[in-house]
């Protein structure tokens, strides 16, 4: 079934699930254990150049903080994280965006370092129904990439895709009140147009994402 913005549903049958990874070398994925049921296999980056833009949510949108598209909310309109767009079902349930410190939820999650990709910031997504979320599309993109992200769910079930259709591949959430790292890689036979998280609970969601990542792999 498709949405006004002719992003498909998801079907579990259609698609593989769950990637959950503890303990990722952000430095290099090469050097990650992904467990059996990720879909990405054993891999190198092409580059250290990460395609997500404002990956990890530090940048505030136009709208500012919060930014919320109320019911019917059908127009794409940017989240509270620029260059991060609202994404809602078919019935244009409300979607709730806002950027929230990570002290919020547990400070003492993961240690930065010296990654390129630590803010002290995350984006904090409430959805009213299915589909609720935020995407980024990428008009030109590698047919083969690495996109993953970290999320906090409270409520609902997120899946993350790098295409906004059925085709897969996806990680769905797992976990609830603890952060959990999804992971996808495309093999280049699927579009790798848009970069999703989504709550896929039609009785809606409210969860916390932060550190996307999306790069090149052979």
């Amino acid at each position: 079934m498709s949405t006004s913005r002719g992003i498909r549903r998801y079907s579990k049958s259609a698609i593989a699930v769950i990637a959950t990874l503890a303990g990722l070398n952000w430095a290099s994925g090469a050097n990650a254990a992904p467990s059996a049921a990720t879909i990405c296999p054993p891999f190198g980056f092409i580059n250290a150049t990460n395609l997500a833009t404002n990956p990890s949510f530090e940048t505030v949108g136009s709208n500012g903080s919060p930014s919320i598209c109320a019911a019917p909310c059908v127009a794409p309109k940017e989240s509270a994280a620029a260059r991060w767009t609202i994404h809602s079902d078919n019935f244009g349930a409300a979607v709730s965006t806002r950027l929230e410190p990570l002290s919020i939820l547990d400070p003492r999650r993961e240690p930065y370092g010296d990654d390129p990709l630590a803010g002290r910031r995350m984006l904090h997504i409430i959805a009213g129904g299915g589909e609720g979320g935020v995407y980024q599309r990428h008009r030109t993109s590698p047919a083969r990439i690495m996109f993953q992200v970290w999320v906090y769910v409270k409520k609902g079930h997120v899946v993350v895709q790098a295409n906004g259709g059925n085709l897969g591949p996806a990680a769905w959430s797992t976990k609830k009140d603890q952060w959990e790292e999804l992971r996808v890689c495309t093999d280049g036979t699927v579009p790798t147009d848009l970069l999703v998280v989504y709550n896929q609970d039609p009785n809606g969601g409210n969860f916390f994402i932060d550190r996307a990542e999306a790069r090149e792999i052979p």
